[in-house]
């Protein structure tokens, strides 16, 4: 598992989302980082996991795999 801490730049380009989104997620405390003295920082392991707890997966259909 990679624990590599990713500044907010760097967060937003591997979750592809903005800026102003990430701020948002932060401020309502909807994502996991870490503030290290006035900076804020990303586990990539932690938003990788918060990317899976957060997948909506189609109707009639399992993991991996499609229901019969």
């Amino acid at each position: 598992m990679n624990n590599r801490l990713l500044t907010i730049e760097e967060a937003v380009v591997f979750l592809q989302i903005s800026k102003p989104t990430m701020y948002r997620l932060t401020s309502q405390k909807r994502i996991p980082f870490y503030k290290i003295g006035g900076n804020v920082r990303f586990c990539e392991a932690h938003l990788l996991t918060w990317l899976e707890k957060h997948a909506v997966m189609p109707e009639g259909v399992e993991y991996d795999r499609e229901a019969i």
